[in-house]
């Protein structure tokens, strides 16, 4: 059942939205290793990590522009990274709290544009005989200040 909300929702989404489906994902993930830390179950922690890392690296890629806030913010998850991987390290649930406040207040800037804008794709049952339409409203999106 989480798979089918978690596929509406992307399809309901504009880019915002997803990038800020990224974040919560990374603070999801930063509440699990915390959880396993106190459980020390460390193999989970490590492969909770990696998924941290592939989230951070995918947030980075997205904001690879020249612009003040692509720059800003790749500068913020290379920190965020330095911070989870000093709490893996150590085995400290703090760092992850820490990292979680980091991470937070991005991630409601993008929920808060994410309200701004319309849905990228809509999908829907169309007149048509015998197929599902998607039909996307809007692409190209620039980082303006």
């Amino acid at each position: 059942m989480e798979g089918i909300t978690l596929e509406k929702r992307i399809l309901s989404t504009n880019d915002w939205g997803l990038v800020a489906m990224l974040h919560e994902g990374l603070i999801e993930r930063f509440n699990e290793c915390i959880e396993s830390i106190k459980e020390k179950d460390y193999a989970k922690l490590n492969l909770l990590m990696d998924n941290c890392r592939d989230i951070l690296t995918e947030l980075i890629i997205i904001f690879n522009e020249r612009d003040g806030l692509s720059t800003d913010l790749r500068e913020i998850y290379l920190y965020t990274n330095t911070v989870i991987t000093e709490g893996e390290t150590r085995k400290d649930k703090s760092l992850f709290e820490k990292a979680k406040d980091i991470i937070n207040p991005i991630y409601e800037g993008f929920k808060e544009l994410e309200m701004k804008e319309e849905p990228t794709i809509i999908s829907g049952l169309t007149y048509g005989k015998e197929k599902l339409g998607d039909y996307s409203t809007k692409s190209g999106k620039e980082f303006q200040v």
